[in-house]
């Protein structure tokens, strides 16, 4: 009887280690290489991104040099006519015509001044948590001091509205503005007649000069702020430009 024996023979090798490590590094590189370019794209779109957000910095700083000129504009207009309003009421020989005359002044002396910035690039990066886009720690720091300059500006105009608030207050008491303003609507904004008084009591017109003279103090302290922040303004227009090539 014939016996047949089978032998095995194996179909396929057996794989080695190395193999296997080869398949992993090969893998492992194609993730790199791709988590590298995704990377490098997402730097590029992030750079183009700030580049841009720098170009509308540099609109909001324009807008802000510009309003800057009128406030301080605004500002020595004020001064002239607070100066011209204190003469009137504190003449040793100050008549009641001299006092009523001092309200012809006070529509521009006592006049708010509006000092209004441009945030809107600022808000957009710091709404978007994209402020970590700004490469630049120049810019940054630069920007960080002109917003947080900004903050001293706001307190000395309050100020300024605090003592501005007490002036009209005394108007009321001093004239009779409502005798004139029957008269003509626009007389209170835009005086042309001789202004009828309430009273000429000395402690009054005393408190009422002395606001004036305290809008003034104010305001000159306000016109130094608002120069600083102008100065402010200018070069970080000049270092933006510079950094980012935007000239």
């Amino acid at each position: 009887m014939e016996v047949h024996h089978h032998s095995h023979t194996p179909t396929h090798r057996e794989k080695k280690w190395t193999h296997y490590f080869w398949e992993f590094f090969m893998l492992f590189l194609a993730v790199f290489c791709g988590f590298l370019a995704e990377n490098q794209r997402e730097h590029y779109v992030e750079h183009r991104q700030e580049k841009q957000y720098m170009k509308l910095m540099l609109e909001d700083l324009k807008t802000d040099t510009a309003q800057l000129q009128n406030s301080l504009a605004e500002i020595d207009s004020s001064l002239n006519n607070i100066d011209s309003a204190v003469l009137c009421l504190m003449n040793e020989n100050s008549a009641n015509k001299k006092i009523a005359d001092a309200y012809r002044f006070s529509s521009v002396a006592l006049k708010r001044i509006p000092v209004v910035f441009t945030d809107r690039t600022v808000t957009q990066l710091k709404n978007s948590g994209r402020m970590r886009i700004v490469r630049s720690q120049k810019v940054m720091d630069a920007l960080t001091h002109y917003w947080n300059h900004l903050e001293v500006i706001r307190i000395t105009l309050d100020r300024h509205a605090h003592y501005r608030s007490m002036g009209r207050d005394l108007e009321i008491r001093i004239f009779n503005l409502a005798k004139d303003f029957l008269k003509d609507h626009q007389f209170m904004t835009n005086p042309t007649g001789q202004m009828e008084l309430v009273t000429t009591n000395p402690g009054l017109i005393t408190e009422y000069a002395n606001t004036f003279a305290y809008c003034a103090v104010v305001l000159k302290q306000g016109s130094v702020e608002l120069k600083e922040q102008y100065r402010l303004a200018t070069e970080l227009i000049t270092l933006i430009e510079k950094e980012y090539n935007l000239k």
